[in-house]
């Protein structure tokens, strides 16, 4: 019965993680065989959830020791196979159990499993690459020298983005790089072992930068999504009145980043008037309630229309429904924010915090409320309210995300109305703002083509 309920748990972490944020994936699902799975940390427990869910294949996760320790995230490590790592900082005293841990991690890739390590050695928010620690490196050679060389190990790198990832229906999106053929280290390894796990560390964590966006620092985080929003709007790359998933815009944002920094370095003026441009421009639109770059177009009056009449006519019936939802699930719905004024966790722990107390507070709140009903109305009510609960949660979940699209084209599409003057100069600032991204990526294009090695490669 134990193991059930453990079993009931990780389950319902991932199905919580599924839903607390919008999961994609940029790339292929993890290759059959041994893998080594590499990831950035900028995520805590969920980072190994997230990977869980769009890996499409179980993976082991290596995670800090004391986690196991606590209830609910102890029990979901142990349920995903996850191997406790102890680290310096929490116990110097049980460093010599990291061997019993390689021990496991090697002895799984043996067997053709998939293990997860994040060589960073901890979570952080920092939008750049933590330094590496060797340990990937060293799982991995030892893993291929105890098999004579003949495993055919992989080490997959995997980029974890976040997008409000410390709020409720956030995004979380995983792109998959090339595999590193861990075989390819072979003679390095048997001239000099130490010299070999460098170099694979280097190699992974080059293979790491160019799945994930690196930035130098939070303010250019939230440039360079405005950037992208500005660009997408203005070039129509999206459908109107649609935003594409995080994970399919993860190759356009990894350009803009790469382009924002061969801007900053080769010419640190025009950078900065065109960020500050930028967000001058991103700022006003906030203010006037637009979000996104989406400016509504002169032209598309009739189309906004109807889609303001398909979203209210939506919003109207959900109603009762996300009415029934708000009741029964306003008390877990805000169990975390009140847990998070008693612990204040760092940023990078808030959203496991939020995941653990949700876990515990929708079933005990759905058991009261089961409780209720058949004590007041009986079993037929029991069945009734045990099905329509959840829908109502769903149905609030919808409603909710399609009010606050109706609320900003309501605002969109009055501002075109009401101060078509100020739309129209607005409409002018950010074409022009968009022409200077392109004139940028031109003399990007050119700069790279004078490179030789470039133009060899191309």
């Amino acid at each position: 019965m134990l193991g059930l309920g453990v079993r009931l748990v990780a389950r319902g972490a991932l199905w919580a993680t599924r839903l607390f944020y919008e999961l994609g994936r940029d790339g292929p699902a993890l290759p059959d065989g041994p893998v080594l799975v590499v990831a950035n940390h900028p995520n805590s427990l969920v980072d190994a959830l997230v990977v869980f869910c769009v890996a499409g294949r179980p993976v082991h996760p290596l995670a800090r020791a004391p986690l196991f320790e606590r209830p609910v995230i102890g029990q979901v490590l142990h349920e995903l196979g996850g191997l406790p790592v102890y680290r310096p900082q929490d116990d110097p005293a049980l460093l010599g159990r990291n061997d019993a841990t390689f021990d496991a991690a090697v002895a799984a890739l043996g067997q053709g499993e998939a293990v997860l390590v994040f060589p960073e050695g901890t979570s952080h928010s920092q939008p750049e690459l933590a330094p590496l620690k060797t340990g990937a490196a060293r799982i991995a050679l030892r893993a291929e020298a105890e098999a004579q060389w003949q495993l055919g190990l992989r080490i997959v790198p995997i980029g974890l983005t976040y997008r409000r990832k410390a709020f409720f229906r956030g995004e979380a999106a995983a792109s998959v790089g090339a595999a590193l053929e861990t075989g390819a280290w072979r003679e390095a390894h048997a001239r000099d072992a130490v010299a070999a796990v460098r170099s694979l560390t280097a190699a992974i964590a080059e293979a790491l930068e160019a799945v994930t966006l690196q930035l130098q620092g939070p303010e250019d985080e939230v440039l360079l999504h405005a950037a992208e929003a500005l660009y997408v709007a203005e070039r129509g790359l999206e459908a109107p009145g649609e935003r594409d998933a995080l994970a399919t815009r993860l190759p356009r944002l990894q350009v803009f980043a790469a382009g924002m920094n061969w801007l900053r370095a080769q010419d640190p003026a025009r950078f900065a008037r065109l960020a500050g441009a930028v967000r001058s421009h991103a700022a006003r639109l906030s203010r006037l309630g637009i979000e996104d770059g989406e400016l509504p177009k002169a032209q598309t009056w009739w189309v906004t229309l109807r889609a303001l009449g398909r979203d209210g006519l939506l919003a109207v019936l959900g109603l009762p429904l996300a009415a029934l939802g708000v009741v029964a699930w306003y008390l877990p719905y805000v169990a975390p924010r009140a847990v998070l004024r008693l612990h204040r966790p760092a940023y990078e722990a808030i959203a496991t915090v939020k995941l653990v107390t949700a876990l515990a507070a929708f079933p005990l709140v759905y058991a009261v409320w089961l409780a209720l009903v058949v004590r007041a109305r009986g079993g037929l009510a029991l069945a009734v309210a045990a099905i329509l609960l959840p829908i109502a949660g769903l149905v609030t979940l919808y409603w909710r995300e399609h009010y606050e699209d109706l609320r900003a084209d309501l605002r969109a599409f009055a501002l075109s109305l009401r101060r078509r003057g100020l739309a129209e100069q607005l409409r002018a600032r950010q074409r022009a703002l968009v022409d200077e991204m392109d004139r940028v990526v031109e003399d990007w294009e050119v700069e790279k083509g004078s490179r030789p090695e470039t133009s060899a490669a191309t």
